[in-house]
């Protein structure tokens, strides 16, 4: 009989305690293998119980020959082996039903145990039945109770092979306990006939072992391949059920062979027993989450459509309140593989994400993009005759002040309010929308009949000039707002948004906190301003573009003292164009950048050839100003040009002034380079008075509309008298711009305004026109009856 394998046990005293971790990973298998071989073992051990009818077969069947034989011969010696027999019987039965009782768990841990009280009973009882086989044998050797005996003895032994194979020991003993006992008895007949029997019984002796062998390792194979295939499923399924993700597996008839456990947690349903069909688990899973019959249907018809596909293919559900995904894909013999993921969250973020896309995240207002796909859809809706829509452009008035003086965080907070109001106005279906910066739309949705619009814009502009009340802070701003329709001024959504800045634009143009509708006239000054940018700029490449000056005299000495460079350009079949019709778009396109640094050098470049005594003026543009380098870019040209600091003058206007950022440490990096500042067309603009208290101004220009209004006009007498008697205390010198007459002459002479500008002495011309009278201007005719 094989020894049991006991599991290894180990205590605090073990050496192996302390063995380093190669080695605790080694006796880990170690100890893994033999848990295996136990539970190996113990599988074994209840087979020998396994086949309870033909162990009681084979208990019946060897106590036939003793039966046979006492009945025959009622020899003592027979109903001795009976009732030897029927208590190893009794014995066996015992220990069959005591086993059967006792419970698994219990008995597989007692399998060493049950495997003794099995040995005994099964070898004494063989025994038994090759001792009855023996006696039989020399009593009757020639009779048919002989053949009794030997048949049912090489039965049994025939049949062990097959019942205990599980335990080999127990297979040999019980063999030669019924074979060995007729194998000696024929020794001692001394004869070959005899002797040859004893040799056969010997074969078959070493076949039962041979057979029971081979059908041992088979089985403990077979155990051992059962017990792996049991492990790699228990660990498969422990793998399902640990998936973050639902899995489902199934055959091309549409049966549902594996359901992992996170299917039945996502849906709350129960867990089946598969194979189910894919269709009842559907149904399952749409009743659970609250779905009608046909929304069910249609999740089912989805499903199948889906795994039906010949590729790797995803879809998404709504299940419930969740999303899930449903990763469905083909397999081999038509079987499909579907994957569920539960991606509430992500379409949870992927909706926030979307809103911050489409929405401002200030005023909670469509943005720019939604506002634009909104309208592009609204575009569609203007088929039907007699339907209309209305594009309402908001532009804030003065809120850069705010964000300048206040700062951005009020500025947002004043946005965000804003907003609200905006809301506020616009009835439902209409969109209020924030396209960025402080620049709101208002989209009147197409319709048999529109709201008034005149009213509707009325009611914002009101909005928008009452006071804003933002962290105490009290802010008045308002709006400019430029109208356009559809489908009268523009089918298409770019075009309705260009006509409605086009209309905004005048509106901020007319001097803001005006609703204006967009004309054609509008879209036709665009297109000539376009045509005049493209021509100028061509015109600037082709020298098109010269520099006029117009001398500033002295009237006291009839001497000029500076000339005003001033643009000009030549068109070679429109003659010149006024420099009202070029500068102003030079200006909004930025090109007055590039042609202001070319005058400027141009200017610099002619006057280092006049008296030293001559100075030039050349006027900077507000978007020249805006510039962060000007003064390194005036440093550079006066360096390059050769010409002294203090020849030249810088024109900036008031407005300029008014809209540049950083325009104290801009005039002081100028007013370090020696060059003169002079404030042009003064007396037009807001504070005046103000910029020549702040800033290093040493010439101040009086606006040529002075001059015109000077003769007839008590309240500019007035004021020019003011103007002169401030410049002399301040000692800044002061020009009259647009002097035309002797009268404006006179008028400004008595004002003790000697520095005069204006066609009275010359119109603007090229410098060539003016080289010849440098030295001899006192002898000019303009001069003489000027004096």
């Amino acid at each position: 009989m094989e020894s049991a394998p006991r599991p290894v046990e180990l205590d605090s005293d073990s050496p192996l305690v302390e063995a380093s971790s190669e080695s605790v990973s080694e006796n880990t298998g170690a100890m893994a293998e033999t848990k295996t071989d136990n539970i190996i073992y113990q599988d074994l051990v209840e087979t020998l119980f396994a086949t309870k009818g033909s162990f009681l077969a084979g208990v019946a069947a060897g106590m036939l020959a003793p039966i046979i034989a006492w009945l025959s011969t009622w020899q003592d010696v027979y109903l001795q082996l009976i009732i030897l027999m029927t208590c190893m019987g009794a014995y066996r039965i015992s220990v069959l039903l005591a086993y059967t009782r006792q419970p698994p768990v219990q008995r597989r841990k007692d399998a060493w145990r049950w495997e003794l009280r099995y040995a005994i009973g099964a070898i004494g009882f063989m025994t038994a039945v090759g001792v009855t086989a023996a006696i039989l044998f020399v009593d009757h050797h020639d009779e048919m109770l002989a053949y009794y005996g030997v048949i049912l003895m090489t039965g049994c032994a025939g049949a062990l092979a097959s019942r205990n194979s599980g335990r080999p020991m127990i297979v040999f003993g019980q063999v030669i306990g019924a074979c060995a006992p007729l194998a000696i008895v024929c020794l001692f007949y001394y004869s070959f006939w005899y002797w040859g029997l004893t040799l056969v019984l010997i074969i078959g002796m070493i076949s039962v072992k041979s057979t029971t062998t081979f059908l041992h390792a088979n089985l403990e194979t077979a155990l051992r391949n059962g017990y792996e295939a049991v492990k790699q499923r228990t660990l498969f399924s422990l793998a399902l059920n640990s998936m973050t993700h639902g899995l489902c597996m199934g055959n091309a008839d549409l049966s549902v062979t594996v359901v992992n456990r996170r299917v039945f947690d996502f849906f709350g349903i129960v867990a089946a027993t598969t194979p189910i069909k894919l269709e009842a688990l559907a149904h399952a899973i749409g009743k659970s989450a609250g779905l009608s019959e046909q929304e069910s249907q249609i999740f089912i018809e989805r499903w199948k459509r889906h795994i039906a596909m010949p590729h790797a293919n995803i879809f998404t559900h709504k299940l419930g309140e969740r999303f899930f995904e449903f990763h469905c894909e083909r397999a081999e013999a038509g079987s499909f593989i579907t994957v569920i993921e539960d991606v509430t969250i992500q379409k949870s973020a992927l909706r926030e994400i979307e809103r911050m896309a489409h929405f401002d995240d200030l005023t909670n207002l469509p943005n720019r993009y939604q506002f634009q796909e909104t309208l592009e859809g609204e575009m569609l809706q203007l088929g039907p005759p007699g339907f209309q829509s209305a594009l309402l452009n908001i532009d804030l008035d003065r809120f850069k002040e705010v964000n300048d003086t206040l700062g951005h965080s009020i500025g947002d907070q004043l946005l965000s309010a804003v907003g609200a109001r905006l809301a506020g106005c616009v009835p439902q279906p209409h969109i209020v929308a924030r396209l960025g910066g402080d620049e709101f739309c208002v989209l009147l949705r197409a319709g048999s009949r529109l709201p008034d619009v005149d009213e509707l814009a009325a009611k914002i502009l009101s909005e928008m000039h009452r006071t804003f009340v933002v962290e105490n802070h009290v802010i008045n701003i308002g709006a400019s707002i430029g109208i356009a329709a559809a489908p009268k001024d523009s089918e298409t959504s770019g075009g309705l948004l260009s006509c409605s800045d086009l209309a905004l634009y005048q509106s901020k143009a007319q001097g803001r906190g005006k609703a204006i509708w967009y004309s054609q006239e509008m879209q036709e000054a665009v297109t000539r301003k376009r045509a005049i940018d493209t021509e100028l700029r061509q015109a600037f490449l082709a020298n098109e573009v010269v520099v006029y000056y117009q001398p500033v005299v002295d009237s006291r000495t009839a001497t000029i003292v500076s000339f005003e460079a001033l643009l000009r350009w030549r068109h070679p079949t429109k003659g010149m164009i006024p420099p009202g019709e070029f500068i102003p778009i030079a200006e909004e396109t930025g090109m007055i950048i590039e042609l202001g640094a070319w005058a400027l050098r141009e200017a610099c470049n002619d006057a280092k050839f006049w008296p030293s005594n001559v100075r030039v003026a050349v006027n900077i543009a507000p978007r020249q100003f805006q510039q962060k380098d000007l003064a390194r870019m005036v440093a550079q040209t006066l360096r390059d040009t050769g010409l002294e600091p203090d020849r030249l003058e810088l024109e900036i206007t008031e407005t300029t002034l008014m809209e540049a950022d950083d325009v104290e440490s801009k005039l002081r990096e100028i007013e370090a380079l020696g060059v003169r500042l002079s404030l042009d067309d003064f007396g037009t603009g807001y504070s005046s008075l103000g910029y020549l208290n702040r800033f290093p101004v040493k010439k101040v220009k009086i606006d040529r509309s002075f001059a015109r209004q000077s003769i007839e006009s008590p309240k500019t007498q007035a004021i020019v008298s003011a103007i002169s008697a401030l410049a002399h205390d301040l000692s800044i010198d002061l020009v009259a711009e647009g002097v035309e007459t002797d009268a404006q002459l006179t008028f400004m002479a008595s004002k003790n305004i000697f520095l005069i500008q204006g066609y009275l002495y010359s119109p603007p011309r090229p410098i060539e026109e003016f080289r010849p009278l440098l030295a001899h201007w006192r002898d000019a005719p303009r001069l003489v009856s000027a004096a």
